[in-house]
């Protein structure tokens, strides 16, 4: 996993977020434009907060025992810090998904299913009853017409995620 340094910097290229990481390295996070609150109009630095957020999540996901190449590792936490830090609200959709009876999280890591799959997320935000998630599997579909990305948010109800364990590491795919 790449340590945050003090050269890296959040811009934008073609109206999506991007982050410099020193002279050889950048990275096109999954947000866009649409997504996004306020796009950097400038490089703008790799802050404290945003290094905080990213070693945070780096801990939660060591400590989950899914099985994380160095590059997805990276990579998801790129996307995550970029969420927490630039990404607009999103709205409830936990009817998508089933109702767990044992819920919660492990590790700030969930499994969420319905009918038509499962997939693992990381819960950015933790507010009462609702979690804002980051799906880390490579996708959801949510209806027969709808789905999501990987690194796309979606908020659920808490009762919605169930506790991700490391024997399901399989679903991890990047």
């Amino acid at each position: 996993m790449l340590q945050p340094r003090s050269d890296w910097y959040w811009f934008s290229e073609n109206s999506q977020l991007m982050l410099s990481m020193g002279k050889e390295w950048q990275c096109t996070t999954a947000f866009g434009q649409k997504q996004i609150v306020d796009l950097p109009k400038s490089h703008q630095l790799f802050n404290l907060s945003d290094t905080e957020y990213y070693l945070t999540f780096a801990d939660h996901l060591l400590a989950s025992g899914g099985q994380f190449s160095e590059a997805q590792l990276t990579q998801i936490l790129i996307n995550a810090t970029a969420a927490i830090m630039f990404h607009k609200p999103v709205s409830p959709k936990s009817w998508f998904l089933d109702e767990i009876e044992s819920f919660g999280f492990h590790h700030r890591l969930a499994r969420v299913s319905n009918k038509f799959n499962s997939a693992v997320v990381l819960v950015l935000t933790d507010e009462h009853s609702l979690a804002t998630c980051m799906l880390i599997s490579s996708k959801l579909q949510l209806n027969e017409n709808k789905y999501l990305r990987q690194f796309e948010l979606i908020k659920v109800a808490k009762n919605r995620l169930e506790p991700f364990l490391s024997e399901a590491s399989s679903q991890l795919t990047a």
